[in-house]
Order: structure tokens, then sequence, then C-alpha cells
């Protein structure tokens, strides 16, 4: 009786450890970083069963980019499989569920002036995980993984320039590791599959599909990173005190230039 008062005990305290350790990293980005969204995680499956045990498969078929902008604007909980996340093709080949179209290649030739090598090099340079790797997939704020019950396997981070800077100087300055950059400019949700594949800290501009579908805005950027890295980047910006916005507007305490037009109408003397 003792040992299984126990082993309760002892279940619900690791458990309570898990739900308070998603929501102070989710705390913690949001009061240095301050991002243009949520920050979000994502949890990749072997096989739908395994999403099935966390909840339903989204009933609309959306893009990629459009769940990680739903989880990252709306607090949306996105669980994904090859059906429902298969607006844009690109999405479900970035994630192995699915092959892309026969076709497209005569497609993207036709209307958007491509060559059969150009569209060649598109697709061999889109960061991709391997076919039927994975099955399903769920998005959602950080915070909201408590009550999924899993780990996430990265994190997306929705910034913008200034933002991205703090971020990637307090992960270098916490590791001597520079991050990565490198794109195509048509699939920004190569994102999971760069993280996936241990490439991250991994920076990249939004394409023009998630510009349109996901609401992407101008000066909107998408930084990838695994869980521990984004530990070691918070960590390292509290221990020096850099938050967003940062100290770092000396022209604020400049004071005016007394040869400047301007001065001469808000100066006390003439």
């Amino acid at each position: 009786m003792y040992i299984e008062m126990f082993i309760g005990l002892w279940v619900l305290w690791c458990w309570g450890v898990v739900l308070s350790k998603w929501n102070d990293l989710y705390e913690r980005i949001v009061k240095v970083l301050k991002p243009r969204g949520d920050p979000i995680g994502f949890k990749l499956f072997k096989s739908e069963e395994e999403a099935r045990k966390i909840g339903s498969f989204t009933k609309v078929n959306i893009a990629l980019c459009q769940a990680i902008k739903l989880a990252s604007s709306l607090r949306a909980i996105i669980i994904a499989n090859s059906s429902n996340i298969d607006a844009c093709v690109i999405g479900t080949y970035v994630l192995g569920f699915k092959e892309l179209p026969q076709d497209l290649a005569k497609r993207w030739i036709e209307a958007f002036g491509y060559t059969e090598e150009l569209f060649k090099k598109l697709i061999e340079s889109i960061h991709a995980l391997p076919l039927n790797s994975y099955r399903a997939a769920v998005f959602a704020p950080i915070d909201r993984f408590n009550r999924l019950g899993v780990e996430p396997d990265g994190v997306i981070l929705i910034v913008n320039s200034l933002q991205a800077y703090l971020a990637l100087i307090g992960y270098f300055d916490s590791t001597g590791h520079k991050p990565s950059s490198d794109f195509n400019g048509h699939a920004v949700c190569e994102i999971i599959a760069t993280i996936m594949k241990n490439k991250s800290p991994w920076l990249t501009i939004p394409c023009g599909g998630a510009r349109a579908l996901a609401e992407v805005q101008d000066d909107e950027l998408w930084l990838g990173m695994k869980v521990d890295q984004v530990e070691r980047t918070i960590k390292r910006l509290e221990e020096v005190g850099l938050i967003y916005p940062p100290p770092i507007y000396q022209k604020l305490w400049t004071p005016p230039l007394e040869k400047h037009p301007l001065t001469h109408l808000i100066a006390r003397k003439s």
C-alpha cells in the first residue's frame, strides 16, 4: 500500500516538473525576446496512432506554413497527417508524408518560367525528411505541450530582425557555434526538416506561399531551434541582461547637434 502511494506521488511530482518546464520556458522566451507570436513547438510521430493519443486530426486541409502560423498567432493545436496538411505539396514533401505530384515540374515550367533543370535544382535544394520516416505531427504553443504530454522536437520563433539578432548572439555566446541560413526562397516550411536534421539554429526568410496563405508580414523572419538550444540562448541573454528591445540605442543619449537647423528652433538659447 505504501509503495503504491509512493509511486503515485512520484509520478505526480514528475508530471508537475514537466508541466512547469514548458510553462517556464514559454514565459522566459516571451519575457526576453517578445517574439511576434507565441513560441511554438512541434512533434513528429512515426505513426498516426501515436498522434491520435493526444487528440483528433485537424478537419481542414491546410498548408504546413498555415499550421505553424495558426499555432503561433491563434494558440491553436494542429494535429496533422498527410491528408490535412497537403494544401501546399511542398509541406508534405518536407515532412516526408508524401511524394511531390508527377506533373509539378510541368506546372512550374508552364506557369512560372522554369526549365526542367531549374526545377530539379529547386527540389534538390529544399531540405526534406525521408519519405515515410514520419506519418503525423502536432504544432502548438510551447506552453500547451503541458496538456499534450509529449516533448517537442523543436521550437520555431516568429521574429523581426532585431529579435533574431538577440536570439542568435545569445546562442553563439553560449556555445561558440554559428547558426545556419540556407534557403532558395520557395520553402519556409523546410525549417522543420533542418531542425530534425540537427542543422539548427536555422534562420530563414518566409516564402511567397507563406506570405499568401499564412499572412506573413514584410519584416518577419522564422528561427528554428532545438529545445536545449533555446534554453541555452535564453539563459545567456538573462545572464547578461539583454532583452528586447535591447539598451543599445546610444543616439537616444546624444544631445542635439548645435549646427543642425532644428536645434535653433528648440534650444533654450539662440
